[in-house]
């Protein structure tokens, strides 16, 4: 009978243990859940801030490889929308010898759930010209809502639009 006493405490401390040990792996990872979706929250935002400077960003004498670093950074509509005016963009472009340079003011995150999060983002553009005329350069602002979808791991612009 003494010894089925001291079973009974051991096999209980066994438990007990097996117990926490799991309740510490599902704190850990539940830490770590978190800890991903925060990331991928944060990489959600840089990529459509930086979609935003690649659409703000072009200068005539870079223009081809300015117009692919949009490309690169969008999907689906916003990238068919960009490559559907990719021509006229181009022959503007060369044809007023612009030079643009985005600066951003802001991104935020608006809204988020698996593979897709909204993104709202303030920036502003320098426009210059140097086609010969004596024009002043010129400022324009952007505030952008972007739907950002994660595609084969990497966040790309699937859509923007401007609002007030």
């Amino acid at each position: 009978m003494a010894g089925m006493r001291r079973r009974v405490p051991i096999i209980g401390l066994v438990v007990l243990v097996a117990l926490l040990s799991g309740t510490v792996f599902q704190v850990r990872a539940s830490r770590g859940a978190a800890r991903d979706a925060a990331e991928a929250r944060q990489e959600a935002v840089r990529a459509a801030a930086a979609h935003a400077m690649s659409l703000l960003s072009l200068n005539h004498r870079t223009i081809d490889e300015d117009m692919k670093r949009v490309l690169v950074t969008s999907t689906g509509r916003e990238h068919e929308r960009y490559a559907d005016g990719r021509a006229a963009l181009r022959a503007a472009t060369l044809k007023n010898k612009v030079v643009q340079t985005g600066v951003l003011r802001a991104s935020a995150l608006e809204s988020a759930q698996a593979g897709k999060a909204q993104v709202l983002i303030v920036a502003d553009a320098v426009i210059h010209w140097e086609d010969g005329k004596k024009s002043a350069p010129e400022e324009r602002f952007f505030r952008w809502r972007m739907t950002v979808t994660e595609v084969s791991g990497r966040w790309l612009v699937s859509d923007s639009e401007l609002v007030p």
